[in-house]
């Protein structure tokens, strides 16, 4: 197998080259074809905030898919702050402030697995914390913020 024919199969990833040309519109058959996506990846993406216009078949405007494209690849390089937790399920990011909070002591030096039940998939998103972060989640929940965390 030439090595040409070895990329053509790998997976694409968040930072894939291919660009739709903008004033472009495009089914999708065409969005499928374009980034070697899954039915499925593509009603996911849609679900995600990915726009379109109702029409029969449903078309992409090539401007609205890179700008999807463009957000998506800047979110997924943004840190998590100090208070969020991942989750693999749903791709999202979780608030360790509220929800559902389970504890589990990993290390005797003070490192703990906070996990968080997503309220999307019902799935466990975890994240290691020290213990001084422990405390600061733990006031942070007394008080009640909301939905939204200090970060």
């Amino acid at each position: 197998m030439t090595n040409s024919a070895t990329s053509r199969n790998k997976r694409r990833n968040l930072q894939s080259p291919r660009l739709a040309s903008a004033n472009m519109l495009y089914s999708s058959e065409d969005v499928i074809k374009l980034y070697e996506i899954s039915r499925n990846t593509l009603t996911n993406w849609i679900s995600d905030g990915l726009q379109f216009i109702a029409a029969e078949p449903r078309l992409f405007l090539g401007a609205c898919l890179n700008e999807y494209h463009r957000q998506r690849r800047h979110k997924a390089s943004q840190p998590l702050g100090h208070f969020e937790t991942s989750c693999y399920a749903c791709k999202q990011r979780h608030s360790l402030i509220e929800g559902q909070l389970f504890i589990t002591p990993v290390r005797t030096d003070g490192l703990f697995k906070a996990t968080r039940i997503c309220p999307q998939t019902g799935k466990h998103a975890n994240r290691y914390v020290t213990g001084e972060q422990l405390d600061e989640i733990y006031s942070l929940r007394q008080s009640n913020p909301g939905s939204q965390t200090p970060d």
